[in-house]
């Protein structure tokens, strides 16, 4: 199993290394919302210039929350998670920001329904225990989008939004899965 790679590897670099202590208060005080996507591991802070300790990453599938989320009076676990970086941790910017190419993007019903079927999962079932409608609603809650610029912009307004937080700036920006160069979508 990989964990067990893993658990092997954390053994050697605890050995190995002494990581500096630090506080948990992000140095930047910002929060940066991405996407959970492999491909952003490593790249995506170097791209950024970030190091360990200077902001909160917060990381969902496709840097969105999903449509049924998104109401007047959003409470879902990203909003929880900014507003405990805010009035917890002195966070006083928030920077969401999605990526090109990613699986989120134009994701078909096809495709995840197999993958449901291929794991025992049935959707049919699913979609009627939820109350999601159809395959659609499911595409819905998995936060399936057309264009990540759009997302991230109805993603930085759902933050903006919120009553849980206060109004601090919220940027909106999105980066190359390949070159890892920055583009503002909305500056808040």
């Amino acid at each position: 199993m990989r964990i067990d790679e893993i658990l092997a590897y954390n053994e050697g670099f605890v050995q190995r290394t002494r990581l500096p202590v630090i506080g948990h208060t992000p140095r930047k005080q910002m929060a940066v919302v991405t996407c959970m996507d492999c491909r952003l591991v490593q790249a995506f802070e170097q791209a950024l210039g970030l190091e360990r300790g200077d902001v909160l990453e917060l990381r969902t599938a496709g840097a969105t929350i999903s449509e049924n989320e998104r109401g007047e009076h959003a409470a879902n676990d990203l909003i929880r998670s900014l507003a405990g970086g805010i009035y917890r941790l002195g966070v006083r910017e928030v920077a969401v920001i999605g990526h090109t190419q990613c699986g989120l993007a134009h994701a078909d019903a096809t495709t995840l329904t197999a993958s449901m079927q291929a794991l025992g999962v049935d959707q049919q079932k699913l979609i009627e225990q939820e109350k999601l409608e159809d395959i659609q609603g499911l595409l819905r809650w998995l936060g399936v989008f057309n264009d990540v610029h759009v997302n991230v912009r109805e993603v930085v307004n759902v933050i903006r939004r919120s009553p849980y937080l206060p109004k601090i700036p919220v940027h909106g920006l999105v980066i190359d899965i390949i070159t890892g160069k920055l583009e503002m979508v909305d500056r808040g």
